[in-house]
C-alpha cells in the first residue's frame, strides 16, 4: 500500500517531464522554422529617417563623450545573422562642423572598441556626402560605420560582427543603402 502513491507520483513526474520536453521542442521548432526576421522598411519620425531593419529594433538613449563635449545619441539596434546593426543620431553643437563631428564620432568609437582603422572612404548616403570607416576591434570583430551630418544632426549607421559575417556583405549593404532622410 505504501508503494502505490509513490508509483503514481513517479508516473506523474515522468508525464510532466515529457510534457515540458515536448513544449521546449515545439518552441524550438517554431523558432527554427520562422528563421531570421525579414527585412522591412521602417520610418522613424523622431530621427527623420527611413531604413530597413530586421525584426523590431531596440531603442536606447546614450550620452557619449566626444572631443568637443558630451552628446546624447538616440540608438535603434537590432540583430540579424550574427551581425549587430545600429542607427544612432544626435544633434551637434552649432560651432562644430560636419567633418569635425564625423571624425570625433569615429575616434570615440575607435577608442571604445580599442580598435584599428582598416579603411576609410568618402561615400554617399541618400545623396549626401558621408564617410565610411571599417574598424577591427580588439576582440577581432569588424565594425563598419557610415556617418553623415545634415544640418546639426549627425547620423551613424553601424554593422558589427565576426570577420566571417562580412564574407557575404549583402545584408550589410542592404542596410546601409536603405537609409533615407525624411523629406520635409
Amino acid at each position: 500500500m505504501g508503494r502505490e502513491p509513490k508509483t503514481k507520483t513517479d508516473l506523474l513526474s515522468v508525464k510532466l517531464f515529457f510534457v515540458v520536453l515536448g513544449a521546449i521542442v515545439a518552441y524550438n521548432v517554431v523558432n527554427w522554422m520562422r528563421g531570421e526576421p525579414e527585412w522591412e522598411e521602417r520610418t522613424y519620425e523622431p530621427g527623420a529617417f527611413t531604413v530597413q531593419t530586421a525584426g523590431r529594433p531596440n531603442l536606447r538613449k546614450l550620452r557619449e563623450p566626444l572631443s568637443f563635449g558630451e552628446v546624447e545619441f538616440q540608438y535603434l539596434m537590432f540583430e540579424r545573422a550574427d551581425v549587430q546593426y545600429a542607427i544612432a543620431y544626435g544633434d551637434m553643437p552649432e560651432a562644430v562642423q560636419a567633418d569635425s563631428a564625423i571624425a570625433a564620432r569615429r575616434d570615440a568609437i575607435l577608442q571604445k572598441v580599442e580598435g584599428t582603422i582598416l579603411s576609410e572612404a568618402a561615400v554617399e548616403m541618400d545623396g549626401h556626402p558621408a564617410w565610411q570607416t571599417q574598424i577591427q576591434a580588439a576582440d577581432e570583430s569588424l565594425l563598419r560605420m557610415q556617418s553623415l551630418q545634415v544640418g546639426q544632426r549627425l547620423y551613424s549607421l553601424m554593422a558589427v560582427g565576426a570577420p566571417s559575417a562580412f564574407d557575404d556583405p549583402s545584408d550589410i549593404e542592404r542596410f546601409f543603402s536603405s537609409f533615407r532622410l525624411a523629406k520635409p
